[in-house]
């Protein structure tokens, strides 16, 4: 039941949304577009075309108010936190430890520089900063989180 009226806040403030944007595009094509591609804009716009969208605007804010009395009497982030640490005592099948031992690898030393290849890589601690931190790297073949196997991280 509480899961239904969840959805039903939400929903009320997805049609207010809606409602929303078609007052945009009504005002024109270019507000219509912006407030649909550029989030902040419809601030902009609700304050200035307050005519055109305070009905949309009060549905999403019953809406809201739906959600934020549905958070709070459902005991809100509390009620979450306690079910996740329920979670604690659940227990995996298979083994939790790794094989694999990572090297310490101290950020200070390396920072992302745009290499991506291990030739160009100095040492194992180097590759592994830069597979864990920096993006695009190409590193790790088979994905097994060991950077330049070959080369650097025998």
């Amino acid at each position: 039941m509480s899961g239904i009226v969840l959805y039903v806040g939400l929903g009320i403030f997805v049609v207010g949304g809606i409602g929303l944007l078609i007052a945009a595009f009504r005002t024109s094509i270019l507000w219509g577009l912006t407030v649909l591609f550029i989030a902040p804009v419809a601030i902009i716009y609700l304050i200035l075309h307050w005519q055109d969208a305070k009905g949309p605007f009060k549905t999403q804010v019953v809406g809201f108010l739906i959600i934020a009395v549905f958070a709070y009497m459902s005991g809100g982030i509390s009620s979450i936190s306690s079910e996740i640490s329920n979670l604690s005592g659940v227990k995996i099948s298979g083994s939790t430890k790794s094989n694999i031992s990572a090297p310490n690898v101290p950020n200070q030393r390396f920072r992302c520089d745009g290499r991506t290849h291990c030739s160009q890589m100095t040492s194992c601690a180097e590759a592994t900063y830069f597979l864990r931190n920096c993006p695009n790297t190409k590193m790790d073949g088979n994905n097994d989180g060991i950077p330049c196997e070959r080369q650097w991280c025998r």
